[in-house]
């Protein structure tokens, strides 16, 4: 069994209001039999540094954990040698767990010019069940998806019931819109991030990806993604990664961006 943990980065508010210009979804895909092993080693991180086996730790939380840094973090450190040796742990820690991460990169801007009505969210999910499910027919198995229901920077709100009718109709039903996916079993599970540990490690490779397109980079100007995130990435048998392990959509404001260059 695979299960997929899922969190976002970006939000789905308009642009008008301060919204960011992109929405991210990233799945995080575990074996089962190594999920276990994963979670151990993530609470030993969290107890040597915060005595707290259960704290949360978030990409925001360890970016401005630096003390160096005005912004405010629950996870804030007395020292720059405390914090450079948590990053060098999370680093050594994410890039040696064995998981394949799946990413949809949704251009909010172009998105509502095309779809005014419709939450960018749904279509960044529909996305990303299509490409776990080829990933279990490759590898011969059954999937399972949890996902922290909350959307929002700041105030969260529910977002589970539209998502939970897409995923019981992919599960069913083959349409113009996606592909059927049944090798995806149960319901959609909610978890909230504080409370499962598969969802903070999605948390923590799909900020740089994030970074990436907001900030309009490419590859080589972000380090949490050349060598973190990027390794995790599926890429096809002959390397590819766009389409992949990573989804842009809408297609036609890919040429304006640098990461594409």
């Amino acid at each position: 069994m695979k299960l997929m943990y899922i969190d976002e980065s970006g939000d789905t508010i308009p642009l008008p209001e301060k919204g960011r210009k992109f929405l991210v979804l990233l799945g995080c895909v575990v074996d089962e039999v190594n999920i276990r092993t994963i979670e151990k080693r993530f609470r030993q991180i969290k107890v040597r540094f915060f005595k707290n086996p259960d704290v949360e730790i978030k990409s925001n939380f360890l970016r401005y954990a630096n003390p160096d840094l005005a912004q405010n973090s629950p996870l804030k450190l007395e020292s720059r040698e405390k914090y450079d040796e948590l990053e060098n742990k999370i680093t050594a820690f994410l890039k040696s767990i064995p998981v394949v991460l799946f990413s949809v990169v949704i251009d909010k801007g172009a998105y509502w010019q095309k779809y005014s009505s419709q939450n960018p969210y749904d279509i960044a999910y529909a996305f990303l069940l299509e490409r776990f499910q080829k990933y279990l027919v490759r590898s011969g198995s059954l999937g399972i998806c949890v996902i922290d229901p909350r959307e929002g920077q700041v105030e969260k709100h529910f977002i589970g019931g539209q998502l939970e009718e897409i995923h019981r109709k992919m599960r069913w039903e083959e349409t113009d819109l996606w592909s059927r996916c049944p090798n995806i079993v149960e319901k959609l599970l909610f978890s909230q991030s504080d409370k499962t540990v598969g969802i903070q490690i999605a948390d923590l490779f799909y900020y740089p990806i994030f970074h990436l397109f907001e900030y309009d980079k490419k590859t080589g100007e972000y380090w949490r993604f050349d060598e973190i995130t990027n390794l995790k990435l599926f890429r096809s048998s002959n390397n590819k990664l766009v389409g992949y392990g990573l989804q842009f959509f809408p297609d036609r404001t890919k040429k304006d961006l640098r990461f594409f260059s």
